[in-house]
């Protein structure tokens, strides 16, 4: 009502004036405004004949203007004035209510701007480094509903502008294969494929182009990480602890659409307690069909894939020359044991030759064990595996946009395929 009664007023006081020009005759009437006169109106000296009518009041001579009112313009001010401090006092009761709104959540929005600004220096930064980079080296993602994540020669967005003999890698997870357990030792890259995993995929859902040869992806919903080693003194959390809550924050949020990141889960505490976190772990995140990665240094964890064929595993190459290793930052297929790698580096950091001998008859008697429970496995779960392995080939069939002519031969190949064992 108060905006309503200002704005009549105001009109009002714009017709006033429009009536005396036209009644006077005073053609050059204007109505400025000042906080002290409210409005009042100002003719050239000019454009009066003789004496102003007598409904002006408050005549002054003002250099070549007369300033003056009137006494239906001095009650249009009260009335304009008085809606108007109305209007000012219900804004600021208004601009007060929210901001005591807006202090209760003030932490939220507080990160919430540091995101933006995150998320803002990202697509600015990187919109930059694509163009200046030639044409190939960066790609525009595919997305489907359900289908793949497939990544070909993906690069990590940053490291790459600074190693220029960065090696690329690429990931594939399907509904048939949707867990990969990456093996290598320390130094050997695990991280870094992780992290350029989790970075492709934001830029390309936030709509920038990717450091790939070819990607299609799945949408996902949310990404979950679990990543570095360290205690919370703030909350009197162990890294241990640490690293247990941020896995059950995973593990009560995850979703089927989303993408689970893993390094090392589980080195925090004891190896047997440790292991068996990760591999419950693993097990309750197959059954919700998620993609998952996960990057250890517990080689017990590759039998997963033996007993279930939607896992792979997956090992950075290392190559092993009179106790020395060359890293090549490569990631290929399957697992290798690089024997011993630890105990190397244990050697490399002035522990007793004694001492590393006795470590290398220990774990050699260990991982002959566990070789032998392997081979089992294997036997036992093979036909399983090569139905997975044929139900992958078909769902990528299913989300290529290949011609039909194309479709009926890969079919024929994969039938072949099938019959002649080479899957």
């Amino acid at each position: 009502m108060a905006r309503r009664s200002f704005c009549d007023t105001s009109e009002a006081i714009h017709s006033l004036a429009n009536k005396y020009r036209q009644d006077f005759k005073l053609p050059n009437l204007k109505i400025p405004f000042n906080n002290r006169q409210g409005f009042y109106f100002s003719i050239p000296q000019k454009d009066i004949q003789g004496k102003l009518p007598s409904k002006f009041i408050q005549v002054v001579k003002h250099g070549n203007n007369v300033h003056c009112s009137s006494l239906e313009l001095a009650s249009l001010n009260v009335r304009n004035k008085s809606a108007a401090k109305e209007c000012w006092l219900r804004t600021a009761f208004c601009l007060e209510a929210l901001m005591d709104a807006i202090r209760e959540d003030v932490s939220v929005l507080t990160v919430l701007a540091e995101v933006l600004c995150l998320l803002d220096m990202m697509v600015n930064s990187f919109a930059h480094t694509i163009s200046t980079k030639p044409v190939d080296r960066y790609t525009r993602a595919r997305f489907t509903c359900d289908g793949p994540l497939a990544i070909d020669s993906g690069r990590h967005p940053i490291l790459e502008s600074i190693h220029n003999d960065f090696i690329p890698n690429g990931i594939f997870l399907s509904e048939a294969s949707n867990m990969a357990i990456v093996m290598g030792p320390n130094m050997s890259g695990k991280s870094t494929y992780l992290q350029q995993v989790c970075l492709m995929i934001i830029l390309a859902q936030i709509g920038c182009y990717i450091p790939a040869r070819f990607a299609t992806l799945r949408v996902v919903d949310r990404i979950f990480t679990r990543m570095g080693t360290m205690d919370s003194l703030e909350s009197n959390s162990s890294t241990f602890m640490t690293e247990m809550k941020e896995t059950a924050f995973i593990m009560q949020n995850v979703s089927h659409r989303s993408l689970i990141v893993m390094d090392e889960l589980g080195r925090a505490t004891s190896s047997s307690d440790g292991f068996a976190i990760a591999w419950s772990c693993c097990e309750h995140l197959l059954a919700l069909k998620a993609y998952s990665i996960f990057a250890t240094h517990m080689e017990n964890l590759s039998a997963l894939s033996t007993m279930y064929p939607n896992v792979k595993t997956l090992h950075f190459d290392v190559d092993v020359r009179n106790n020395r290793m060359d890293f090549k930052f490569q990631l290929k297929d399957g697992s290798r044991h690089v024997p011993h790698y630890g105990l190397m580096l244990a050697g490399v950091a002035g522990l007793p030759s004694s001492v590393v001998e006795t470590a290398k008859r220990i774990t050699s008697r260990i991982t002959e064990k566990e070789m032998k429970r392997m081979e089992v496995n294997c036997r036992q779960y093979e036909d399983v595996q090569l139905i997975y392995r044929v139900a992958q080939r078909l769902m990528c069939l299913k989300y290529s946009d290949q011609d039909e002519d194309s479709l009926r031969e890969a079919l024929q190949n994969l039938k072949e395929s099938y019959i002649g064992g080479r899957l």
